[in-house]
């Protein structure tokens, strides 16, 4: 059977994989798991390169280099017509801090690696918006498949069907089973590593490889042809509009969408079913055409749009914007991506990967220049450059992402190990003990202490399950295990974890008593002033032409610390291990708190410190350090 004869309807498929995903960025009701577009999309390309790939070695012609030329002739000019104008309007539209990440993420497109970058920047479906290559994360995932794939395939060309079926198998299986296993330990690797997505892209393989014999061709009756059309498009169409984006995903939430466009795909060998002839009305099958360029528009338009202060979800905006994918999409097709499949352009290989090529580099280097020069600030004045960089000089990133990668059980990270020391430091807390870190690491190597930092953003207290009594327990044994001297207890304290003050209350006292007893030096630190008034991007754009720190009375901040204050001191009486640290101190003056000084913002937004703004509270940490008598304990 030749597997390079075209089929309509998977092009159909292709469209309604395309306009899911669009649909779900739109944010258009209804549309709510639109992203197992992307699943789809997974799955049709599983089938036809490994239908291409093993047809040729069929026929005695597959070659690795024609291969993998197919693919750059097939996927980079399209990609480089949309990086171009893409990245000129980065520049002139993003602040330093996205163009910073935006330049990363351009120059890794080089190797093709820009989701992993994704994933050690944060969650998909959070912090999204000011990233106009995001989306490009499946072509990476795609183009690490077309690597790895084409090599199982021609290694295993002289084993039987049976052996070839359950080696893909046993690797699909393990793709599968390391999905699940990261849904437990972090959901995002799962979501946008090459690993644990393979078996989607492996389901379609084995749907090709099943095609090629005649015992299975021969199970496909129209019923029964009739019945995957059916129940594919269900589960597909469910998906679509049933999940959302809490749901646990990939997990086993993926095998919904995966099934389903399994289905679709192999109720379409040999003939066609009532589904099938819709999937290829003529309008449908040309949105499935151009599908690629049109995946490739649709999240740059959408995320630049919000540069101007506008919601892509508007009807408005959402019409313009699907209007111009399609546009864009359309000409990209017909005078970029199809002139150079059909080798009317570029018909031989040395001026296409010449071109590409340079394309590329030229693109990557630019990438390059704007990650290295901390999103092109130079485009700013001081005042602004600082304000809008403030977000880049500050720690965020707690652990840091190799050890979470490697460590993914540890509740707590050595950031300075060291042996026969004086002092060894455990910061303790959530995102307002992570923005001290930096501070704390200078602190430690110049005094020669060991620093450790929970991994977890976490309080000392249990707040919740993923903050629960297991976690505060492994946190001990480590104290116990690391013979910890001082714990640094630092957190937003009250409001904003739903539980009752008696209960923090109580849980704060248990903590300093389990401290007490081993004999560790606590400190506990007053949180700093929190306004959207320190916010250093705000404080950019009330003022872009003579941009000035935001500040707040120091009476409206007074109130907090003094009930903090006046806890504390109550929980200090009780044990005389416990110090109060207060950095207001030297953050605040009697009649204001200041976002910045001298050219340098305190604040990364509107509760936590930059790095600038932790150092200069250093003087209130000292004592953590020194382990003179007279310095503080």
């Amino acid at each position: 059977m030749n597997k390079t004869l075209y089929r309509a309807d998977i092009d159909g498929l292709r469209a309604v994989a395309v306009f899911s995903v669009l649909f779900f960025h739109l944010h258009v009701t209804g549309f709510s798991g639109g992203y197992v577009g992307v699943d789809v999309f997974f799955v049709i390309s599983g089938y036809l390169i490994t239908g291409l790939i093993n047809a040729e070695m069929q026929r005695g012609t597959f070659s690795l280099k024609a291969f993998y030329l197919r693919r750059v002739r097939r996927l980079a000019p399209a990609l480089l017509v949309m990086s171009v104008p893409v990245s000129i309007a980065a520049y002139i539209l993003l602040k330093p801090e996205d163009l910073r990440s935006f330049g990363l993420s351009l120059a890794l497109q080089f190797v093709s690696l820009q989701n992993v970058l994704f994933l050690s920047e944060g969650e998909y479906f959070r912090g999204a918006d000011m990233k106009p290559l995001l989306h490009t994360w499946t072509l990476a995932v795609e183009e690490q498949f077309y690597l790895l794939w084409p090599l199982l395939i021609l290694f295993t060309r002289k084993v039987t069907f049976k052996v070839k079926m359950m080696l893909i198998g046993a690797i699909m299986f393990g793709s599968f089973a390391l999905n699940l296993a990261l849904m437990s330990i972090s959901p995002k690797a799962s979501f946008l590593l090459l690993p644990s997505r393979a078996w989607e892209l492996g389901a379609g393989g084995l749907a090709a490889l099943l095609e090629t014999k005649v015992l299975f061709r021969s199970c496909l009756t129209s019923k029964v042809r009739a019945i995957l059309a059916f129940s594919g498009l269900f589960a597909v169409l469910f998906s679509v509009f049933m999940f959302t984006s809490e749901t646990p995903f990939p997990g086993t939430s993926a095998l919904l969408p995966v099934l389903g466009a399994v289905f679709l795909i192999v109720s379409g060998i040999g003939s066609t079913t009532v589904i099938g002839r819709f999937l290829t009305l003529p309008l449908i099958v040309r949105m499935g055409i151009i599908s690629y360029p049109m995946y490739l528009w649709h999240w740059p338009l959408t995320s630049l749009l919000r540069q101007f202060k506008l919601d892509p979800a508007q009807p408005i905006y959402a019409v313009a914007i699907v209007l111009m994918t399609i546009a864009l999409a359309e000409i990209t097709y017909r005078f970029v991506e199809l002139p150079i499949r059909q080798r009317r352009w570029f018909a031989t290989t040395k001026p296409l990967l010449i071109s590409t090529g340079f394309g590329f580099v030229v693109l990557a280097a630019f990438g390059v220049h704007v990650w290295a020069t901390d999103g092109a600030a130079y485009r700013y004045a001081p005042v602004a450059r600082s304000l809008l960089t403030a977000p880049m000089f500050a720690r965020s990133d707690r652990c840091g992402f190799v050890f979470k990668a490697l460590h993914p059980r540890d509740q707590v990270c050595a950031l300075r190990e060291a042996t026969g020391v004086k002092r060894r430091v455990l910061l303790w807390g959530n995102s307002h003990a992570d923005m001290w870190s930096g501070l704390f690491y200078d602190l430690a190597k110049k005094h020669d202490a060991a620093f450790y930092l929970n991994a977890r953003n976490c309080r000392a207290t249990t707040d919740h399950e993923f903050c629960g009594v297991q976690v505060q327990q492994n946190i001990f044994n480590f104290i116990d295990s690391h013979e910890v001297t001082d714990v640094v207890l630092a957190s937003t304290w009250f409001g904003g974890y739903n539980i009752p003050d008696d209960v923090f209350i109580k849980q704060i006292n248990d903590v300093a008593f389990k401290l007490a007893k081993r004999g560790v030096r606590t400190w506990i630190v007053i949180d700093v002033p929190n306004s959207n008034l320190l916010d250093p991007i705000d404080a950019y754009e009330k003022n872009p032409v003579n941009p000035q720190f935001g500040n707040i009375p120091f009476s409206e901040y007074m109130p907090l610390q003094q009930r903090e204050k006046s806890f504390f001191d109550s929980v200090a009486h009780k044990f005389s291990n416990i110090r109060i640290v207060d950095p207001s101190v030297d953050l605040c003056s009697k009649v204001n708190c200041p976002g910045g000084k001298d050219d340098k913002s305190w604040y990364r937004d509107a509760g936590h410190l930059s790095d600038a703004g932790a150092a200069a509270a250093q003087g209130q940490f000292l004592p953590v350090f020194m382990s003179q008598p007279d310095a503080g304990y």
